[in-house]
């Protein structure tokens, strides 16, 4: 099953996106860090996302073939 990733910005290294997805509350599992020569990349899956697009109105999260 592949997903789709939403950026989060640009980190000086590793520790430092680490270190700001724990302050914000983002899954390890749910954080996605590609490096390039300038640091490293990092991205955040769409699915877990909770911004309003996804609320059904009822405070539920709506995905797939519901959205």
């Amino acid at each position: 099953m592949s997903f789709g990733y939403d950026p989060a910005g640009s980190f000086g290294n590793r520790a430092d996106a680490e270190s700001w997805a724990k302050r914000n509350n983002v899954d390890p599992r749910d954080l996605h860090l590609r490096d390039t020569p300038n640091g490293v990349e990092a991205s955040i899956r769409k699915s877990t996302r909770s911004d309003e697009r996804f609320d059904d109105g009822y405070g539920n999260r709506r995905d797939g073939f519901t959205r």
